[in-house]
């Protein structure tokens, strides 16, 4: 591996152990009444460019379950459509969440059960968050696995640095593993923008850019 991509994934597996013992925005239920949106636009440089977009929500339908949908394109520019209930496994300094998805994805059903894990950090006197999700996306008796490691930043009010480890496939041989940095900007009352870079470490792009919009109501 190139001497700048092993200190990558050297910082990133740092970044993932962190996540593991802390993580998930994910694990933090809406407020019942409260939703979010986003909808994104990657583009991929590596063999050849491609992109992808996705549209997610969620809203709070009462204090112990949240419910939402994913649609867009996965991995391998697959469509997708799935809708997800999310539910508290645990509320105190460590956030614990069970998700189950259901839907199609490539024309065929699919269930995604998933596992995320969360919470609040202080770094520098900045608040922050990590979160680790964990997802498996089930067709036809096979599991694909996803595994996401994030840590964000509020580096002052109404903006945000987030930093994540995307991996998919098994731990000891992954499909993918990429490391992405974005910025998330506030440009009016719960509506944000955010413009990330990607890198792959393994099975990857060589470079990717995403633009997304991120809407709370």
């Amino acid at each position: 591996m190139h001497p700048a991509r092993a200190l990558t994934f050297t910082l990133c597996c740092l970044l993932a152990w962190l996540a593991a013992d802390s993580a998930s925005a994910g694990a933090w239920l809406r407020a019942e009444g409260d939703g979010f949106a986003s909808w994104s636009l990657k583009i991929q440089h590596g063999a050849e460019t491609k992109h992808y977009s996705t549209l997610y929500a969620e809203y709070g339908l009462n204090p112990d379950l949240t419910g939402g949908f994913d649609v867009g394109s996965d991995e391998a520019s697959g469509y997708k459509a799935l809708a997800f209930v999310l539910m508290p496994l645990q509320r105190d300094t460590l956030h614990i969440a069970f998700q189950m998805a259901a839907g199609v994805v490539a024309g065929d059903p699919a269930l995604r059960p998933g596992l995320s894990v969360g919470r609040g950090l202080k770094i520098g006197g900045l608040d922050g968050w990590t979160n680790f999700d964990l997802r498996a996306t089930i067709i036809d008796g096979d599991a694909d696995l996803e595994l996401d490691a994030t840590l964000g930043l509020t580096i002052w009010e109404g903006t945000k640095m987030i930093w994540q480890l995307q991996q998919g496939g098994q731990p000891h041989e992954p499909d993918f593993l990429r490391a992405t940095a974005s910025v998330v900007w506030e440009i009016a009352h719960g509506r944000h923008i955010e413009v990330a870079t990607s890198t792959g470490l393994i099975n990857a792009e060589d470079f990717g850019i995403q633009i997304g919009i991120w809407q709370a109501f």
